[in-house]
């Protein structure tokens, strides 16, 4: 295989998902080529990957290269870009507040999520253009977010084949083993809806009778308590009021709003909460409602650039001392790899795809892009049929299918009116009125990377 990494120079990501091809053995031969407009980062993340390859005693050609050279003859090209970076991003999520809108992490729904995908769609299908022109049976498979309306835009294009990839399913399944003392393996679930807002349906869990109906607050209290060692006294209404006071809301109970969802609601999330409570009304409206809701703001800057940082530093102290890759010890729950290894040798690997929707989910709509499992093959990566949401969330994720299908047009079209209609569509902004101004602020703020809105 001939593998292409866009974004090949983020030390937040290359070096595990790097190492994660490395540490197969039917990919072993390969050849693994960064690209990344950040040359001097690429080269030395290539620098770290080889070092990786020879601590493993495995036999890639890895190497950086200019896009279009990457590009011609690969089989995968896996994209993972900002466009505009950590200072856009801080657009995203600062300029909704004057607005009424407290993002928690602001990259996938909301007006920041839609800001986001205006700036990500045009670069991706140009992205996908180049693919067409020089790897046009390769598949991409991107981690970028917004993961469904870029991988929506790239269907609509119809040059390549895409699917989006997340590990919120790994970080469920981590939480909920812990909570029923289970190993991993012991739990399984149908996926249904889309990025950041898919639910567990017809979860199973070895030994464990009626699983959902154990998925309440009481005993996710009980969790924290016995299991994390949290010092928490008096009543659930006690410990949730203390939860909502303390000094940094959402770390007390982290997990507090999906037990409210399955208990009262009737469903499970894959996501962190602070990307949950971004699909829905009513929460993300103040920081006393986020504390309400026991929810922390994971925020932009200086968060990400200080975790970049320190990543790149850990990247170099390893090189300089000629330490041991850390990543190359043992594979990450990514399925990056599994869909590699499965499209390269015909073994089916399981993953978790956003890709249309060809009938897996019954009850959205044809063509939109929802996220399911799916199986990685020679013949390509196909998703299963996993029929109708809850009923409990369906209304909700029909509104967020339509904001996000909206944000596309917006992108594709650079129409203003699509975009205030993108906005009013989302359930996170209460005040519908004042969309035209949200709109034209977000606009300005980032109107370098948005070639495509002449008028606003």
């Amino acid at each position: 295989m001939k593998i292409v990494i866009i974004g090949g120079g983020s030390v937040l990501w290359t070096p595990r998902l790097g190492c994660d091809f490395l540490l197969e053995d039917a990919l072993d031969g390969s050849e693994l080529v960064l690209n990344d407009i950040d040359r001097d980062a690429a080269v030395l993340c290539a620098r770290y990957l080889r070092a990786a390859n020879a601590q493993l005693k495995k036999h890639w050609k890895i190497s950086v290269a200019g896009i279009d050279s990457a590009l011609k003859g690969a089989d995968l090209v896996l994209v993972s870009i900002s466009t505009g970076g950590f200072e856009a991003m801080a657009v995203d999520y600062n300029v909704p507040e004057k607005y009424g809108v407290y993002h928690t992490v602001g990259d996938t729904t909301g007006p920041g999520g839609i800001s986001r995908s205006l700036r990500n769609i045009p670069v991706f299908i140009d992205i996908a253009r180049k693919m067409n022109k020089y790897c046009p049976d390769a598949w991409m498979l991107h981690v970028t977010n917004p993961l469904t309306q870029l991988t929506r835009a790239v269907e609509r294009s119809g040059l390549i084949r895409t699917i989006g990839m997340c590990h919120e399913y790994t970080g469920a399944i981590g939480t909920l083993s812990a909570f029923f003392g289970v190993d991993r393996s012991e739990i399984d679930s149908l996926c249904v809806g889309v990025n950041h807002f898919t639910v567990l349906k017809d979860l199973t869990v070895k030994g464990v009778k009626d699983p959902m109906k154990q998925l309440t607050v009481a005993n996710y209290i009980e969790f924290e308590k016995t299991s994390r060692g949290k010092q928490l006294s008096g009543t659930v209404d006690d410990i949730v009021e203390q939860a909502a006071a303390a000094p940094e809301p959402g770390m007390l109970l982290p997990g507090y709003l999906h037990f409210c969802l399955a208990e009262k609601w009737g469903f499970y999330p894959l996501a962190g909460c602070p990307h949950v409570c971004e699909s829905l009304p009513g929460i993300n409206t103040s920081p006393e409602m986020l504390a309400k809701w026991s929810i922390y703001r994971k925020g932009v800057l200086p968060n990400r650039p200080k975790a970049k940082a320190e990543r790149r530093d850990k990247v170099l102290k390893v090189l300089e001392e000629r330490a041991a890759v850390p990543e190359a010890a043992e594979r990450s729950r990514e399925m990056i790899a599994d869909a590699a290894v499965g499209l390269l040798t015909g073994e089916p690997r399981r993953v978790i795809a956003a890709c249309a929707n060809r009938g897996q989910i019954d009850d959205l709509p044809r063509d939109v892009t929802v996220e399911t499992w799916a199986l990685a093959t020679r013949c390509g990566i196909h998703p299963v049929a996993s029929g109708k949401l809850p009923v409990s969330v369906k209304g909700f994720m029909e509104q967020i299918v339509t904001e996000e299908e909206l944000t596309v047009e917006a992108a594709l079209t650079g129409s203003f009116d699509t975009f205030v209609q993108a906005l009013v569509a989302s359930p996170m902004l209460a005040d519908k009125s004042a969309a035209p101004a949200l709109a034209k602020e977000l606009l300005e703020g980032n109107k370098q990377y948005l070639p495509q809105f002449t008028k606003f």
